[in-house]
């Protein structure tokens, strides 16, 4: 049911109701969701080591005098540090996927192999193990990062 006092369309809001998703689109979605299971994981490692460190809920990091703070702490940071640059990644790869699909799923995964080889080496309770990680994963985001304003750049001009 339709009535001539409901909200017009625009032409702006036309054009992207009938905007169509390149059809290589569906592999940034497959790198979303692997990088999804990426944080899983290092929650699941979390888990882990509060069972094994015996660090109770709500506590986020272990005091310095606990006995395994150093350990557990290394754990829980490699998670949060996964977890801060979550957002901005997916949401880097999913806006420069309806430009550059391919490139952008690429990124991600080498994003997501980064981070997995990020927390396993921080995890391993000396956090100088998770540098190689963080240099894979930021041969992810950091492309993503200019992909961004290459996209926009190419929206705007086009």
């Amino acid at each position: 049911f339709t009535s001539d006092s409901e909200t017009r369309v625009t032409p702006l809001a036309a054009q992207m109701a009938s905007m169509q998703l390149p059809s290589e689109y569906g592999w940034t979605l497959v790198a979303l969701g692997g990088a999804v299971m990426t944080t899983m994981y290092g929650g699941i490692k979390v888990a882990l080591a509060r069972k094994k460190f015996d660090v109770k809920y709500p506590t986020l990091y272990a005091e310095s005098s606990h006995k395994h703070a150093k350990a557990f702490n290394c754990v829980q940071r490699a998670h949060q540090q996964t977890l801060e640059w979550m957002a901005p990644v997916m949401v880097m790869t999913a806006a420069n996927g309806l430009v550059f699909p391919i490139a952008a799923a690429r990124c991600c995964a080498v994003w997501t192999v980064g981070k997995i080889l990020y927390i396993n080496g921080y995890s391993s309770g000396d956090p100088e193990k998770r540098q190689v990680g963080g240099l894979i994963s930021h041969l992810g985001d950091l492309p993503l990062i200019i992909m961004t304003f290459v996209a926009g750049h190419k929206l705007l001009t086009a």
